[in-house]
């Protein structure tokens, strides 16, 4: 079963999502001491001198920061990137549910990122896996069209 992904303008809203972690082991100059310093700006103007359960804790939200990032990111490549590239390309989408083949050859779906096929009018038909990461969907489809391409001029 395979559904085709119409290509829509994009709705998405100017947004941004920051994420800074420096953690340092050093020496203090006046004690000889070793001690963990961790700061969360860009320009370490928060530079403090923190315990291993502060630092692991920075660093908790760092990974829910790094976790929103990777939201936006495949979100842009959803919104934004994929329908202009598909329309750019003239590239047809269908999403295959690979269920049905996961359980024949599980190895196949576990590697398979994207196909595509060039039809006689020229258009391009692109397979990808249902529930694919838009991002990794993007890269897939882009390097499909670069490969159809080099086959093209070959």
């Amino acid at each position: 079963m395979s559904t085709t992904v119409q290509p829509t303008p994009s709705t998405m809203p100017d947004q941004a999502v920051s994420a800074s972690l420096t953690v340092e082991v050093m020496t203090d100059l006046d004690d000889g001491q070793r001690t963990l310093v961790a700061a969360t700006q860009g320009n370490q103007g928060d530079l403090q001198v923190v315990t291993v359960a502060q630092a692991l804790a920075k660093v908790a939200t760092l990974r829910e920061q790094a976790d929103r990032i990777e939201a936006l990111i495949n979100e842009y490549a959803e919104k934004v990137m994929i329908p202009a590239f598909l329309t750019e390309f003239g590239i047809q989408l269908e999403e295959l549910d690979t269920t049905a083949i996961a359980e024949s050859v599980p190895d196949l779906v576990d590697s398979f990122r994207a196909f595509a096929e060039v039809k006689n009018d020229g258009s391009i038909i692109a397979a990808v896996p249902k529930g694919q990461p838009a991002a990794e969907r993007l890269a897939a489809i882009r390097d499909l069209v670069l490969h159809l391409q080099k086959q093209e001029q070959a």
